[in-house]
């Protein structure tokens, strides 16, 4: 008897439908499983015949076809082992529970329990987009869909369950719902805010950065803390909303980095400089997301950023302008949100001390060769350029008062930059200054007439490109909302030009 149950899979972060058909014909005994399934799935096979064993089901000795459609695409990960153990408890007639308006997810282990699958969320969320009224799925992923509503979310720990609550009409164990909860959460870093000692001119373009969610590049000696002033940035970084700790949870989980939870607070990604470009952008086999995808939202940092290899600072040109990053692999396309703060770090030079009171062993063409590494299209897509230099001695002697560095006063004034971002910006496909483009930025600019001109002048005098000039307004833009200004003056012009001199 022919019987039909349905799942979904995954394709970077869009969800497709699968239709699993199961079917016995006369001939040798033996499990086939078709329509282009990858080893993983293959491998199901077993699971789910051992699965099924372990729960009391006789297996039948006929030839049985398990056909995952559609058959041109692909079938990845393991989250299809429920619905094709379901399907084949309806084809031997073990249940006759109605199931067409059930989405089935979850690996199955070979005594029968449910282990968690990736892109939970996703898959969750999918199943509303096509119809679908009930999901089946393991306990362990309960957490990160619970707060989910208008869909019926049956959360179990085995198969074994599962057939029990099938075939004696027991209730089956709705999700709970839960509202997320993202009031009161604090950055899971530890306090360097209060540490850094000088350095304030690093620490209000830091500052500037967060608040406007512009790209900003560290350059100083070995010592000066650039690693430190960016760490410290994360905890500058204002609460989620709750669509952000939706869009972040869903990348985290199809990268399987969810610990079945909403993820509340903004990512902080610091890949080493070894990294790959497909480390980086994201791709592999499977259409993974990389480091810019997984710093969504958040801040992605590159410590020793001419240490990166050119294919991979190269390839990040694109998703800094779009916010975001198609990748293209023979097995499919994926998209991915990447609208991320980068922070850069780096040296002026090989030995770290040109431009200092240390004497420089490098050589001008070797200085020159450490500096071709970043080349002017990415250099000018970094909104601030910061020289931070050595902190003196008597500095690191100061005492220093807790008013005196206090990091809820900075974040404070960040959450409330990013509020008159939000209310200006409001029915734009915008969130903060830093994403706006061109048109939009002379629209919602708005400046002095002293400051459009002193604007005008200085992009000549510098010889900026049209994205230096839009780039340089935004900022000025975010140090007004900094001062709470309506409006963009000559000074908030004269600050953000600063940032864009060569160092």
């Amino acid at each position: 008897m022919l019987s039909r149950v349905f799942s979904a899979t995954l394709v970077g972060l869009e969800p497709v439908l699968i239709e699993v058909e199961v079917d016995t014909t006369q001939g040798v005994p033996n499990f086939v499983l078709i329509g282009l399934p990858s080893k993983a799935v293959d491998e199901a096979k077993e699971r789910v015949t051992a699965a099924l064993v372990n729960c009391g089901i006789r297996i039948r000795s006929k030839r049985t076809v398990v056909n995952l459609a559609p058959a041109d695409l692909q079938k990845k990960g393991s989250g299809l082992e429920l619905a094709i153990a379901v399907g084949l408890l309806k084809m031997y007639g073990e249940i006759v529970e109605e199931t067409d308006k059930t989405l089935f997810f979850g690996e199955l282990s070979l005594d029968g329990q449910l282990k968690p699958i990736r892109g939970a969320l996703t898959l969750v969320l999918s199943a509303q987009k096509f119809g679908f009224t009930r999901v089946v799925l393991p306990s362990a992923n309960s957490e990160e869909v619970s707060f989910i509503s208008g869909i019926e979310i049956i959360a179990i720990d085995s198969l074994a369950e599962y057939i029990l609550l099938s075939k004696e009409k027991r209730p089956w164990p709705k999700l709970e719902f839960k509202k997320i909860n993202l009031l009161n959460q604090k950055n899971n870093i530890s306090p360097q805010w209060q540490a850094i000692l000088g350095q304030e001119q690093a620490k209000r373009a830091l500052t500037i950065a967060i608040a406007g969610g512009h790209n900003i590049h560290l350059v100083g000696p070995p010592g000066a803390g650039k690693s430190m002033l960016a760490k410290a940035a994360a905890e500058l970084q204002p609460p989620l909303s709750e669509a952000e700790a939706i869009a972040i949870t869903q990348i985290h989980s199809v990268a399987g980095l969810v610990n079945n939870k909403i993820i509340s607070r903004r990512p902080f990604r610091s890949p080493h400089h070894s990294s790959s470009t497909v480390g980086l952008i994201g791709g592999s086999s499977s259409l993974l997301p990389g480091e810019i995808s997984l710093a969504h939202s958040g801040i992605l940092f590159l410590d020793e950023l001419p240490e990166f290899s050119r294919s991979a600072l190269e390839s990040l040109r694109q998703p800094l302008e779009s916010g975001e990053v198609t990748i293209t692999r023979a097995v499919g396309t994926a998209t991915y949100p990447a609208n991320f703060t980068l922070i850069a770090a780096s040296n002026p030079c090989p030995c770290g001390f040109w431009g200092t009171h240390k004497q420089c062993t490098c050589t001008p063409p070797v200085r020159q060769r450490y500096i071709r590494k970043l080349s002017g299209p990415l250099l000018d897509r970094i909104d601030l350029h910061v020289r931070v230099e050595a902190v003196k001695t008597r500095a690191l002697a100061k005492e220093v008062t807790a008013e005196d560095n206090s990091i809820e006063l900075v974040r404070n004034s960040i959450i409330k930059a990013r509020q008159w971002q939000s209310d200006r910006l409001a029915g734009t496909n915008f969130r903060t200054n830093g994403d706006l483009d061109g048109t939009s930025a002379r629209k919602t600019c708005q400046t002095t007439s002293e400051a459009g001109a002193l604007l005008t002048k200085a992009a000549e005098s510098l010889r900026l490109s049209a994205r230096g000039y839009f780039k340089t307004l935004k900022v000025a833009r975010t140090i007004a909302d900094l001062d709470e200004s309506e409006i963009v003056e000559s000074k908030h012009i004269t600050e953000a030009l600063q940032y864009r001199a060569e160092i």
